[in-house]
Order: C-alpha cells, then sequence, then structure tokens
C-alpha cells in the first residue's frame, strides 16, 4: 500500500488484515493487543524448495518447516511465501542478487495440495496404476475421482482423511494418524451441512462421499467395541443408497457421471441387504431397466441383475427357516422359493454362455491350491460370479431340504453345488490381498469371502482344509489382517447360529 502511512511499513499481520501498525518493535501494539502473534517487519517472501538444490545451513530450519507445513495440511492463509532461485543467467544473476517475494494465491496452493492428496489416494487404491479397459468399475472409480474431488469440500476432506491416516500409520506418527481420524470427523460434518444444501446435496460429487468414507471404515475403523466398526460401515452404505434413491432412477440415465456412480455403487450397497437378509429395491424393475435407458449392458451389469435377486432368497430362507406360519402357507412358499431359485439359475446359466470369456474356471477345483487369475480385472467379476452361484444354490438347497451341515457332497445331479464355489473363493484370498493390488483387491474379496465363511461354518468338518488355508492367508500384515478384523465385526453384527441380522440401534 504505498502512499498510505504506517500500512506499507507494518508488520506483515497488519499487512495481510489490511490494518494501520504502530511499529512497535519486536511487536506492534496492536497484534499484542489482540493477542495475535506479530508477522515481524520483513518483506514478505516466498520460499520454493528445489530438489537437487542443497539448502544453505542458516535457511535450513526455516525451510524444512515450510516444507513439512505445505506437506501435511493445506495452507490457511491467503497468501504462501515461496523461495525462487534466481535466474542462472550472469546478467540477471547480477542485477537481482536477491530472492524476488511472489504471492501465490491461497487457491493454488490448495489446488496443488488437493492434487497430491488424490494421487496419494488413487495409489493407495490402485498402487500399479494400471487399469484396463475390462475394469470398468476401477476405471470409472479412478477417473471421476479427481474431476469430482474438485467440486465439494466434503469429498476433498474425506480423501484427505485417508491419505493422512495412511501417511501416518505408514511412517509411525501417531500424531499424524490422529489427525486423520480429526479430519474425518470434519468430512462427517462438512457431509452433514452438504446434505441440508440443495444445490450440494444434488451434486455428483456427494454421491461419491460415503463410498470414501466407508473406505476410511474398513481400513481404519476397528476398535474395542468390535461392531462399531461395521455400524459406521453400515451407515455409510445406507446413506449412499438412500442418496441413490432419492433422485430416482431417470437422474441416472441421462447424466455420464451420474450413470457411472450408480452402477459402480450396485454391488457394494447390495451388502447391507445379504447382511439384512432382505429384499432390495434395487432388485425393482425399474432399478435395473430405466438407468440404462439409451444404453447398452456390460456382462457385468447383467451379473449384477441376477445378484440383486439374492438378498429376496435370503429373506425367504429366513421365513421357511425360523418363521411360524401355517404349513399350507409355508409349502407355497417353499414352492415359490425353489421356482424362483431355478428362474435365476437358468439366467446365471445363460449369463456363464454367453460371457464365457469373462469369469476364469480352475483347471482344478478339488484342491486346496491356491488360484491365481490372468490378471485383477478377471478375477474381479469372477468371485462376483462366485459369491452369486454360492448364495443361488446354498438358498435352493436350504429350500429344498438339504442342510449343509450333513452334505458332504460336492456336485448335484441336476444343478452346481454350492460347496465348489465356497471353496474356491477360499483359495482366491492371497490373490487378491496381493500389495500391488491395494485396496482394490481387498474391496473385491471381503464379501465373498464374508458368505463362504459363513458357508463353511456350517460344516466345518469338511472344509477344515481350506479354513486352513484362509488363516495362512490373511495372517499376513497390513491389508489381510485389516479385512480380518473387518469381517469379525461384520460376523458380530449378526445373531451367532442363525444370521439374523441385529438391529442398528442394538450394535
Amino acid at each position: 500500500m504505498v502512499g498510505i502511512p504506517g500500512r506499507s511499513k507494518g508488520c506483515a499481520t497488519c499487512r495481510k488484515r489490511k490494518k494501520g501498525c504502530d511499529l512497535e518493535r519486536p511487536a506492534c501494539g496492536q497484534c499484542t493487543e489482540r493477542g495475535m502473534p506479530c508477522g515481524g517487519y520483513d518483506s514478505d517472501r516466498i520460499f520454493i524448495y528445489q530438489s537437487g538444490e542443497k539448502s544453505r545451513p542458516d535457511a535450513k530450519t526455516g525451510r524444512n518447516a515450510a516444507s513439512r507445513k505445505a506437506s501435511s495440511q493445506p495452507v490457511p492463509h491467503s497468501m504462501q511465501m515461496v523461495p525462487v532461485r534466481t535466474a542462472p543467467d550472469p546478467v540477471l544473476r547480477n542485477s537481482r542478487s536477491n530472492s524476488a517475494p511472489f504471492m501465490l494465491p491461497d487457491g493454488f496452493i490448495r489446488s496443488a495440495y488437493s492434487q497430491k492428496t488424490i494421487e496419494a489416494f488413487l495409489t493407495m487404491y490402485n498402487p500399479k496404476g494400471v487399469v484396463r479397459p475390462t475394469n470398468t468399475d476401477l476405471r470409472d472409480f479412478v477417473n471421476i475421482l479427481p474431476i469430482l474431488s474438485t467440486r465439494d469440500e466434503a469429498l476433498q476432506m474425506a480423501v484427505l482423511a485417508i491419505g493422512v491416516t495412511q501417511l501416518g500409520i505408514t511412517t509411525g506418527d501417531h500424531n499424524l494418524t490422529l489427525q486423520g481420524k480429526s479430519m474425518y470427523g470434519k468430512a462427517l460434518k462438512e457431509t452433514a451441512m452438504a446434505l441440508r444444501s440443495p444445490t450440494r446435496a444434488s451434486s455428483e460429487a456427494l454421491l461419491i462421499v460415503p463410498r470414501v468414507m466407508a473406505i476410511f471404515d474398513m481400513l481404519f475403523g476397528t476398535d474395542a467395541d468390535t461392531t462399531s466398526q461395521v455400524k459406521s460401515w453400515l451407515s455409510h452404505a445406507e446413506g449412499e443408497l438412500a442418496l441413490i434413491l432419492n433422485r430416482r432412477p431417470e437422474a441416472f440415465a441421462d447424466n455420464d457421471e451420474a450413470h457411472l456412480l450408480f452402477t459402480s455403487a450396485r454391488y457394494r450397497l447390495l451388502a447391507p441387504a445379504i447382511r439384512g437378509r432382505k429384499a432390495t429395491i434395487l432388485n425393482n424393475e425399474e432399478w435395473k431397466t430405466i438407468p440404462w435407458k439409451g444404453r447398452i449392458k456390460t456382462p457385468e451389469d447383467i451379473l449384477i441383475d441376477i445378484f440383486c435377486g439374492m438378498p429376496e432368497l435370503l429373506e425367504a430362507i429366513d421365513k421357511l427357516t425360523y418363521g411360524t406360519m401355517s404349513k399350507e402357507r409355508k409349502l407355497g412358499l417353499q414352492v415359490h422359493t425353489v421356482a424362483r431359485c431355478w428362474t435365476l439359475h437358468f439366467q446365471l446359466q445363460a449369463w456363464v454362455e454367453s460371457e464365457s470369456n469373462e469369469a476364469y474356471t480352475p483347471e482344478i477345483n478339488d484342491s486346496t491350491t491356491p488360484i491365481t487369475f490372468p490378471n485383477i480385472d478377471v478375477a474381479c467379476i469372477t468371485v462376483r460370479y462366485w459369491i452369486t452361484a454360492l448364495l443361488l444354490y446354498s438358498s435352493l438347497d436350504l429350500a429344498s431340504g438339504i442342510d449343509p451341515a450333513t452334505d458332504f457332497f460336492l456336485t448335484h445331479p441336476d444343478r452346481p453345488h454350492p460347496r465348489p464355489f465356497a471353496r474356491m473363493i477360499v483359495r482366491s484370498v492371497a490373490y487378491f490381498f496381493q500389495e500391488q493390488f491395494g485396496i482394490t483387491g481387498a474391496m473385491a474379496i471381503w464379501m465373498p469371502l464374508g458368505n463362504a465363511l459363513w458357508y463353511s461354518s456350517r460344516n466345518r468338518a469338511a472344509e477344515i482344509e481350506y479354513i486352513k488355508v484362509l488363516i495362512q492367508a490373511w495372517s499376513q500384515p497390513n491389508l489381510p489382517s485389516t479385512m480380518r478384523e473387518f469381517l469379525v465385526s461384520f460376523r458380530k453384527s449378526v445373531a451367532v447360529g442363525t444370521l439374523v441380522p441385529i438391529p442398528m440401534s442394538e450394535l
């Protein structure tokens, strides 16, 4: 502010606040009176760290401090000072021997910081950085997250919470881990604020927030109260479903971003319905047709259409097993359930025949040898097929009066047996837990594995060797043990022996 007395020579704090300064030293009276840190009287300077150039001893402390601050949290000020190295040209170097002060806008700094955070998160999600065209779920998520994260602060904070928490765990910095968890809490509050805003609540960016926060719960939500983790995860999944249902199916037909988010969410959002053993609205015809108006369904879309029918079967099985009804009504429900199973069986067989190249079939089925897939894309759609078959054929067995506790067979004369599918899922665990697949592998296998464990627990004598394979795979540190704790929490959210879900209010 040239020409304004007391302003241009004032302390840095008063200049930023655009207030008059009494020029008292070492701290001005205005800052002292207000209890604010006085910025001093040096000219504003910005230091840019240049990799490959050694810092001078007398500037080392200040530069490192600025670097650490910039890498751990967004800069809260409207401007930041960065050191600009003098030009290599001799003439320019002689005429300007000192670093020139540059003022960088806060938005620029935040943008660069957010970009780094997104990159760190995506590296955790997909360490190799290779996304094949066939892996539509991962491809769509990786492509759309950086775009949407610039549109809503709640999504930015959710991604930041994961990145900072993981960095704290990786570096052994407990304070950084606590900071990440604090950011998770702030992301929750920001999401609540967004939901109260009609504009933000209708944005595609908000649709993806529950998905990111559910990942946080899965990775870092382990607690002494083992059901709190799954309760938090379920609340995010149910919140995401509520956001989707609030928009109606038509909203996911016209908008490409919304359509991608819906199709990639369906499989994941069936987990609460599988746990609750209740039919889901996603199995309604309108939700399986309208979002694809003017579009062609992928093989994975068709498979998930079939998978949407599994919660309905589980609900019917529970009614047949634990419900109180007349013999006539029970017989009618049994006939209806068996018929429904056979309808889904024919749909699944048609999918297998028409999409034979989509799913992988091991050469040897009756073996405890770990399964290796051609690539992670094939592995992901294969285990989705296997969990669909496991739930379908185990339901058909129960509806037909076959008790898995006394059944040691591997085949049926007229249909597939559920046991080989459960065993193949268990044999696949080590493949998905490879470090190169990061969160992608863990997210793909946890739901099939949880249901395979449920089936195996009904007849441990028949599955003991496969259970040993699983124990060996998930005893490894990091993601395997994290998924083990998450599944333990999930298992404790249902009644022992019956799988009847415990109400959320009682968890």
